[in-house]
């Protein structure tokens, strides 16, 4: 399978149920997040208090980037987007965040989604940034 967009975002356990909404819109805005050990916030786009933290739209944009463009991010938050490892890490490893993926096939257009009751990012030295996921929310 072939896909042509794909989203990640992550939700704050904290407001979890304030967006328990149906027949919306979504709307993407732009937000200011602080990082933990951060000095300064963060701009990213949100959707219902979820924070995108990938972006892939389309095929023009070239993913291949060394491993410091990843450990620290990079991309447009309104286009193509990766907010960086080192980022997510410190936000997952300060409180409990849920995952949700998003992606469109190429060939039909349909969007498919999971979503994780909760996740994390190891560190850079100890864990080389390992994607831990707990428990598929069905």
């Amino acid at each position: 399978m072939h896909y042509v967009n794909a989203i990640l975002y992550l939700l704050s356990h904290k407001l979890l149920y304030r967006f328990c909404l149906t027949g919306f819109v979504a709307t993407n805005v732009t937000t200011n997040i602080a990082i933990p050990t951060q000095s300064d916030a963060v701009p990213v786009m949100s959707v219902f208090g979820w924070i995108i933290i990938h972006q892939h739209l389309g095929f023009t944009f070239d993913w291949n980037k060394r491993w410091g463009h990843y450990k620290a991010g990079f991309g447009s938050i309104d286009a193509n987007f990766w907010l960086g490892l080192e980022k997510v890490h410190r936000l997952t490893n300060c409180q409990l965040y849920r995952l949700r993926v998003e992606v469109q096939q190429r060939s039909t257009n349909l969007w498919y989604s999971a979503e994780y009751w909760s996740f994390k990012i190891g560190d850079e030295l100890n864990d080389k940034y390992r994607l831990e996921v707990f428990r598929r929310y069905d």
